[in-house]
């Protein structure tokens, strides 16, 4: 199975004072009269039947949510008893993927991304799909359009595959926000992707990687996995989240991740 997670959490400073942490930046209705959250779920719609996407949020963003996109399932909805960063947000709902099949895929999404040529994103999709299903820890990389000292950066290696059009590379390093000087090496040398943080990986993969990288919350992860299904399912996880460290995936797990590979897109993207 193919598996979407929309990352729906936010604290409301993003676009302060227009977001606020009641009114995050995804539920703003930015562009076209949709918000943010809208257009997330409508570029994967042609992709996923309803019940194969999923919304990772905090408690009180839910029922906005739902009423926004109400062809999503109620059950969808991951809530977080609080926001721990993206590694165990991700963790979390890859254990609910791999309950109902362990060979499913996942595609990580935000849900306050804008992505102008959406038919080139699906299709995007469609490779970064076929090369997990090979193992592969796989990100979308954005094409730098200027130096930016805004974005992460991924240092593309050697070329390993085209798939479905798409080239893939696997990935040297990734760099934190770089200085003007950096940045603009780093453009013109053509081997840099912005860090998009879209990733695509088999569940089986990613908690391999949380269980290696990242043991004690590993741990935590599976005493919530334990109960999910079970009347026990929310009293486990609100006595676990609390003690989960926060964390990012991208230190929490990428930076140290074995074989990770990186397609280059041009998709009209901004953050």
């Amino acid at each position: 199975m193919f598996f979407a997670l929309i990352m729906a959490g936010g604290s409301g400073t993003r676009l302060w004072p227009m977001s606020r942490e009641q009114r995050p930046k995804q539920s703003l209705r930015l562009v076209g009269g949709r918000s943010m959250f809208q257009h997330a779920f409508d570029r994967i719609a042609p992709l996923f039947p309803p019940e194969n996407i999923w919304v990772v949020t905090r408690g009180e963003h839910a029922p906005d949510l739902q009423e926004q996109a109400p062809e999503l399932l109620p059950d969808c909805f991951i809530l977080e008893p609080e926001g721990r960063g993206t590694a165990p947000a991700i963790g979390l709902a890859a254990v609910h993927f791999y309950r109902r099949d362990p060979e499913s895929v996942m595609v990580v999404l935000t849900a306050d991304h804008y992505i102008a040529d959406r038919e080139r994103f699906r299709q995007a999709l469609g490779a970064a799909e076929q090369l997990a299903l090979e193992g592969h820890l796989v990100t979308l990389g954005i094409h730098p359009s200027a130096p930016s000292t805004a974005y992460g950066y991924i240092e593309q290696g050697e070329a390993i595959a085209q798939v479905k059009g798409f080239d893939a590379y696997r990935v040297r390093a990734f760099t934190e926000k770089p200085n003007q000087e950096v940045a603009e090496h780093m453009v013109a040398s053509g081997a840099y992707s912005w860090n998009s943080g879209m990733f695509i990986w088999k569940t089986s993969r990613i908690l391999d990687e949380l269980r290696r990288q990242m043991p004690e919350f590993y741990e935590q992860l599976m005493a919530v996995e334990a109960a999910i299904g079970s009347p026990a399912y929310a009293e486990a996880l609100a006595r676990v989240w609390p003690q989960v460290k926060k964390q990012t995936i991208d230190y929490g797990v990428m930076e140290h991740a074995e074989d990770v590979v990186v397609i280059p897109v041009e998709i009209g993207w901004s953050d």
